[in-house]
């Protein structure tokens, strides 16, 4: 395994025990509280970084910020309308199937799918 320097490796370690689907800006408030002088650069390179490895993904199409994600299995997204909460979803094995055959017979790299709705706590807000 490659040894990263402090700055990569927090970078890192905060998204993956995170376990959510952060924002740059998050990532960089969750390093300051180690290292206080880390810049918001220093965040977005090491996570374009970790990206080009293959270590993170990318979330897409949850507004203007880029989400990351640590699971890199096959699923899929349900994003919120509202608040733009992300929460991952297994795909259904037949449409898995469906979608790694059609990739496959177009030579696609990979794929993404997402789903749009409004979550619990919007709807519950809504309610009050």
């Amino acid at each position: 395994m490659e040894k990263y320097s402090s700055r990569r490796q927090a970078v890192l370690e905060v998204v993956q025990n995170m376990r959510c689907h952060p924002t740059a800006d998050v990532v960089y408030e969750e390093c300051r509280k180690t290292i206080p002088n880390i810049s918001l650069a220093t965040v977005y390179r090491n996570l374009a970084y970790f990206e080009r490895q293959g270590i993170l993904g990318r979330v897409v199409g949850c507004g203007e910020k880029e989400h990351y994600d640590v699971e890199l299995d096959t699923h899929c997204h349900i994003i919120c309308s509202k608040c733009k909460k992300i929460v991952d979803m297994p795909y259904p094995e037949d449409m898995k199937n469906l979608l790694a055959k059609y990739c496959d017979d177009r030579d696609f790299s990979s794929y993404g799918l997402s789903f749009y709705n409004v979550c619990e706590d919007c709807k519950n807000k809504n309610d009050k």
